[in-house]
C-alpha cells in the first residue's frame, strides 16, 4: 500500500483549528523542494493548504522553470506567495538544506514547514534545515493548528497520534493531502513569483556543487567477445566435471 493510497478525502484538522490565517512571529515559510511530486499533488496542494493557516506564509521552491511554474500555480491556489529559486543544480539534502536555510533567513522566516510526503529526499533534509537553523524539528505530521506563539501538531508516532506544542523556531515536516483531484491544468508561467538567485542568498553555486548527486550510470555493456569467453569457460568447467 502506498502513501497515497492512505490519503485522505480532506486534509485533517485539530481539535480547534480555525481556518483563518493566523500571523506568527517571524514568519512562516513552506518549503517545497526542487522538483514536482513523485507522488499524487494532493500532498503539494495540502502542504500550501496548511500553509495558508499563517498570515503571511511563503512557498519556496528550487529547480527548473517548469517545476516553479507548477509550485507557484499551486501555491497561487491556495493563496500564498511563492519564492522561485531557478538552478539547474542537482543537490543530495545537505545541498538543498543549505539553499532552503539561506532563504529563510533571507525572508527573515523562523517557522519552515516541508512538504515532506511528495518526494521521499524531504524525510531527511527536515532534519537538515533545522541543524543549520539551530531550530528544532518534527516529523510525519499530519495536521496543524496555529495559536498565536503557539502551534499545535498531530503527528504519527507508528500507530499512534501524538500530539504536540511547539514553541519559538521549528522545521515540520508536513504529510497532510489535499482534496483529491481528478487533473489540474497545465501551469503557466508566473509573473507574480519573486525569483531569487544563489548569489543573492550568498551561496556559490561552484561551492555548492560539491553537494550535487553523481550521475546515474548504467554499467558497460559486454563485448560479444567477452560473451563468447564466458560461455565456453562454462561449457569447459561443465565438461571436466
Amino acid at each position: 500500500m502506498s502513501l497515497d493510497d492512505l490519503a485522505p478525502t480532506s486534509p485533517l484538522r485539530v481539535v480547534g483549528d480555525d481556518p483563518r490565517p493566523t500571523e506568527r512571529e517571524g514568519g512562516v515559510a513552506l518549503w517545497l523542494g526542487a522538483g514536482a511530486p513523485l507522488r499524487s499533488i494532493r500532498w503539494l496542494d495540502g502542504a500550501c493548504a496548511t500553509a495558508a493557516k499563517f498570515g503571511g506564509a511563503i512557498a519556496i521552491a528550487a529547480g527548473d522553470p517548469t517545476w516553479l511554474d507548477l509550485a507557484a500555480d499551486r501555491a497561487t491556489r491556495a493563496q500564498i506567495a511563492c519564492v522561485g529559486i531557478p538552478t539547474d543544480l542537482k543537490l543530495d539534502y545537505l545541498g538543498w538544506a543549505q539553499v532552503v536555510a539561506a532563504a529563510a533567513r533571507q525572508l527573515g522566516s523562523k517557522t519552515i514547514l516541508v512538504d515532506e510526503a511528495s518526494r521521499p529526499e524531504r524525510f531527511p533534509e527536515v532534519a537538515a534545515i533545522a541543524e543549520l537553523l539551530d531550530a528544532a524539528q518534527l516529523t510525519h505530521v499530519v495536521a496543524l493548528a496555529p495559536d498565536g506563539p503557539i502551534i499545535h501538531a498531530s503527528r504519527m508516532a507508528g500507530s499512534d497520534l501524538q500530539t504536540v506544542r511547539i514553541r519559538g523556531s521549528a522545521v515540520i515536516g508536513l504529510r497532510v493531502a489535499g482534496p483529491a483531484i481528478e487533473e489540474y491544468p497545465t501551469p503557466t508561467p508566473s509573473s507574480a513569483m519573486k525569483r531569487l538567485d544563489l548569489p543573492a542568498l550568498g551561496l556559490d553555486p561552484v561551492v555548492l556543487g560539491h553537494r550535487a548527486l553523481p550521475p546515474r550510470t548504467s554499467p558497460p555493456a559486454r563485448k560479444t567477445v567477452e560473451k563468447v569467453a564466458d560461455y565456453l569457460a562454462s561449457h569447459l568447467r561443465a565438461k571436466d566435471s
